[in-house]
């Protein structure tokens, strides 16, 4: 490991909203590990995120009146942001922050970095920003990002990195479970498909083989409608959504993991049986490292359960699935697939030796 003894770092890595989206937590851990590689244990800690960052909060608004604003205040060499922050919102809420910061010196490190929507207003905003703002690196977390931002040419080292998820099982080694895997089933937003196992059947959504069986998927059409729409309609069709999805599959239990515990709606997460919902990390974790197949329209919990090692299938329509592709899953949305564990190791190391140059 490379500890910068000489002149000892102060490092702060934005993190939290995890009770809102866990996710969140997976690449906070994964880019905690990561710069650790970079300046030495004991140099990196966590920080608050904007609290802009809020569910249902309209991020043009900048963060809410009366914050202090806290992040401005601290004495750093470098403060880290991760995710697809490059959005429309991103300047309003951080403004203040850079300008406090950057005038005292402290360097920015924008790390697994994305676009949230990869539209045009986005990209207009994001470039004036960061034109005013020069990080002192960029390591993307997908190659449509990256090939964005290399256009842009905004003369700061730049890489064609990965989500900070994937080193998760750097930082974390999670239990063994009693008895055979189960498979996750983790729909937040979308409605779980309905699946019925046997021959092909042309009718269904999705078809494949997986685990000794063929498997057809049937979305509950009502329901998608109404997630769709917004988030707030995506509660609303849960709550209509009557079905009573089994408890077992192929011989195997489903365990179905809930990534919102704040707000908690209680009939949501445990609407279907076996749910499991917790404010911190280390249970999913657990959960996907072993589930034999996770089905999910998160991202991130597709990306636990790829980086422990074990197949994943994503069913949403967000562009930010483009990080799949980068680490060779960009079949995701068709079928289940399994990452080669040594190339993913591979260019874990990669991006890591690049960072350590170039910091």
């Amino acid at each position: 490991m490379m500890t910068n003894t000489a002149s000892n770092p102060r490092v702060a890595l934005v993190s939290g909203h995890w009770a809102q989206n866990i996710g969140n937590a997976f690449f906070n851990i994964g880019g905690k590990w990561i710069l650790e590689q970079m300046f030495g244990e004991g140099q990196v800690e966590f920080i608050q995120d904007q609290p802009g960052y809020r569910t249902f909060h309209n991020q043009l608004k900048g963060n809410p009146a009366g914050d202090v604003e806290y992040l401005r205040l601290l004495d750093l060499d470098y403060i880290v942001l991760q995710g697809p922050l490059l959005t429309t919102g991103f300047p309003h809420l951080w403004e203040n922050t850079f300008k406090a910061l950057t005038e005292r010196g402290t360097k920015i490190i924008l790390l697994g970095s994305a676009f949230f929507k990869f539209r045009d207003a986005e990209f207009a905003a994001a470039r004036a920003f960061l034109e005013r703002y020069k990080p002192a690196l960029i390591s993307t977390r997908d190659s449509n990002s990256y090939n964005i931002l290399k256009d842009w040419d905004l003369g700061v080292p730049l890489f064609d990195g990965m989500d900070s998820a994937f080193f998760a099982p750097k930082a974390y080694s999670p239990f063994k479970v009693a008895g055979e895997p189960y498979y996750a089933f983790n729909f937040d937003r979308y409605p779980e498909p309905t699946v019925k196992l046997g021959g092909v059947d042309a009718q269904a959504d999705a078809s494949f083989e997986a685990d000794g069986a063929e498997w057809n998927l049937y979305t509950p059409q009502m329901v998608s409608k109404l997630a769709h729409r917004s988030k707030v309609q995506a509660y609303l069709g849960h709550l209509l959504d009557r079905r009573k999805l089994p408890a077992e599959l192929n011989g195997r239990m489903i365990v179905r993991p809930e990534h919102r515990s704040n707000p908690h709606m209680t009939y949501k997460i445990y609407q279907h049986p076996n749910a499991v919902c917790s404010d911190e990390p280390w249970t999913y974790f657990t959960v996907y490292a072993n589930s034999a197949l996770t089905l999910a329209d998160r991202v991130h919990a597709c990306v636990a359960t790829l980086a422990y090692g074990n197949p994943a299938m994503l069913f949403t329509p967000s562009p930010r699935a483009a990080l799949f592709e980068r680490v060779g899953a960009g079949d995701i949305k068709k079928h289940p697939v399994r990452l080669d564990m040594d190339h993913l190791e591979q260019e874990r190391s990669g991006q890591v030796e690049w960072l350590r140059k170039h910091i």
